[in-house]
């Protein structure tokens, strides 16, 4: 039929020897059960192993290299080539009459039989080297129980055999087990250049010494990571081992003053973030979320918001949290929302949600005007806020009134004076009342989201219909006109979530990073994929501070018409009247 299969497999250890043995012949400990944690191993991580030993006694314990009575045998197998058309699949088939290349299934196999242009075509004579399971050799390259794959694993599966010991030091007959990973695939490459594009078309070069750069993105915690959610994406390619490379590569590629992340798990940040990007010049935060830790992988973790910048240009002067549920009990208490008719609709009366505050000093560029905000250094202050408002579709009341809960703390505090920055991943699409609340500063009363409530428990309308009187225009939105097409694209949802807000008369944003189409994002169906991490996509802008007081009427508040001039203006305060 001129296909041959590629796939390798593992078998457990004594499995063929079914006579029962005398207690002399037992060893002290077998292997209860024995897994990977990811299935295709990457090169320079370790390969997650989880190992459950059994006593004679019975008692069960997990082995985290300190039994005696074990060894480990790591074993390199032969090379199993990725499929031609999906390079991020493993071949199960080859073609040895024809095309002699590899393919991940029947489908593609006749794809490429009846397609494959010849160019793509290997040379018939390599057939001679395709390892059939009499020609399969596996050698052996480690001793110990944890294993980094190296650029020599790649496209090759790896075993760890898990022997038990006799009390003499030999090898048991019985009782061990072997597990087999995917094949081995290599870090991920260089992240992709993406091109800034600048606010209407313009650029001054005396910019750059003035600009700093901020990137948001909602990485995806592992907590959330399941077939089921995301069916369509590869198991490695979901998989933490892989999926961390290609985060902070992105991240560091983009070379940000400011990063804002959501979705970060805590022992990631301890981990992985922090370490990472402290070799890059960051310095970073977190919060989490107020919610209970979750049992995830063999440890109890919370994910939240994480908030970096870089050392170089910025020094932490001071850092918040808005707890949404309590800032909202607060308020309840303090007669500001009638007690009788309780809180909006929450999820067990608690979302969790929380913003990360951090107030931050520009060590480049002075403040030279008395209304600007200075530190103590008299370097340019900066206010960033890191927030995740809930993701429930049906709570479009709780999402409007966590941003109202945040504003109203911005507002009540000095923090208002400050340039600010509000990223997220917010939950809302441009056409929500909470997008519309945070840039027109007050809610239609007849928008569909609050005409739609069925009840309103803390007076949210009449709130939001008065508004607040912070002045915020989004990056992507001021620069082009529209905000990118999307920022969330899974098989569900497609569309625009997260959004860079910024205080428009005290920052002018000069440009925006190109967001991927809808024909690059939909090359493996949807995201997360083998190139893009997360289901979310980042956002990056480059702002600068601007120079010129804002205009006030004479009632001592911003004049709203030049509010929206200043939004889209192209230069921001650069000779701005």
């Amino acid at each position: 039929d001129g296909m041959a299969s590629c796939g390798a497999s593992g078998s457990a250890i004594g499995d063929d020897d079914d006579d029962e043995g005398t207690d002399e012949d037992e060893p002290p400990v077998q292997i209860h059960r024995a897994e990977f944690r990811s299935h295709r191993p990457v090169v320079v991580s370790e390969v997650p192993v989880y190992v459950c030993v059994k006593e004679k006694s019975g008692r069960l314990f997990e082995d985290r290299g300190e039994c005696r009575s074990i060894r480990y045998r790591w074993m390199r197998g032969p090379v199993i080539k990725p499929c031609v058309f999906h390079p991020h699949k493993t071949s199960q088939f080859r073609d040895v009459t024809k095309t002699f290349q590899y393919y991940c299934s029947k489908e593609c196999f006749l794809r490429g039989w009846h397609t494959l242009p010849e160019a793509h075509w290997n040379d018939s004579k390599e057939v001679e080297d395709f390892p059939s399971e009499d020609k399969t050799e596996w050698v052996e390259i480690a001793g110990t129980r944890t294993y980094c794959p190296t650029s020599q694993d790649i496209d090759r599966p790896l075993r760890l055999d898990i022997i038990p010991l006799m009390e003499d030091g030999s090898d048991a007959i019985k009782g061990g087990m072997s597990i087999t990973t995917g094949t081995v695939i290599p870090t991920p490459k260089e992240a992709r250049t993406r091109r800034m594009i600048s606010n209407g078309g313009q650029f001054n070069a005396e910019w750059l010494s003035k600009q700093f750069k901020v990137m948001n993105w909602n990485v995806l915690a592992d907590l959330y990571t399941n077939e089921h959610q995301y069916p369509y994406c590869e198991k490695w390619a979901l998989s933490w081992t892989w999926r961390k490379h290609l985060i902070v590569k992105e991240l560091k590629s983009m070379t940000a003053d400011i990063i804002t992340l959501q979705e970060v798990q805590k022992d990631a940040f301890e981990e992985w973030f922090k370490p990472e990007l402290a070799e890059a010049g960051y310095e970073g935060a977190f919060q989490s979320k107020r919610r209970e830790p979750v049992f995830h992988k063999g440890k109890y973790t919370v994910e939240g918001c994480a908030t970096f910048f870089k050392t170089t240009r910025f020094r932490r002067v001071d850092k918040h949290t808005f707890d949404y549920d309590k800032i909202s009990a607060n308020t309840r208490r303090a007669g500001q929302v009638d007690g009788d008719r309780g809180l909006p609709r929450w999820k067990g009366d608690s979302a969790g949600n929380i913003a990360l505050v951090m107030v931050l000093e520009d060590l480049t560029l002075q403040a030279t005007q008395d209304w600007q905000a200075k530190g103590a250094g008299g370097g340019h202050k900066l206010c960033v806020v890191n927030t995740h408002i809930l993701a429930d579709t049906e709570a479009t009341d709780v999402k409007l009134w966590q941003v109202h809960l945040m504003l109203q703390s911005l507002e009540s505090t000095q923090l208002k004076d400050m340039p600010l920055l509000v990223c997220g991943d917010f939950n809302s699409t441009p056409d929500s009342a909470v997008y519309e609340y945070l840039c027109q500063g007050l809610v239609r009363r007849e928008h569909s989201d609050l005409v739609k409530l069925k009840s309103d428990p803390c007076g949210l309308v009449d709130m939001v219909e008065a508004g607040h009187s912070l002045r915020l225009a989004t990056a992507y939105e001021s620069c082009n006109g529209k905000e990118a097409a999307y920022t969330n694209y899974t098989e569900d949802f497609k569309g625009t979530l997260d959004y860079i807000f910024f205080s428009s008369e005290l920052l002018a944003v000069l440009a925006v990073s190109q967001v991927d189409d809808e024909s690059q994002l939909s090359q493996e169906v949807a995201l997360p994929s083998s190139t893009r991490p997360s289901d979310h996509l980042s956002l990056v802008a480059t702002f600068m501070f601007r120079e010129q007081m804002p205009v006030h009427n004479l009632a001592g508040q911003v004049d709203h018409a030049q509010h929206h001039y200043a939004r889209g203006y192209a230069v921001g305060g650069a000779g701005a009247s």
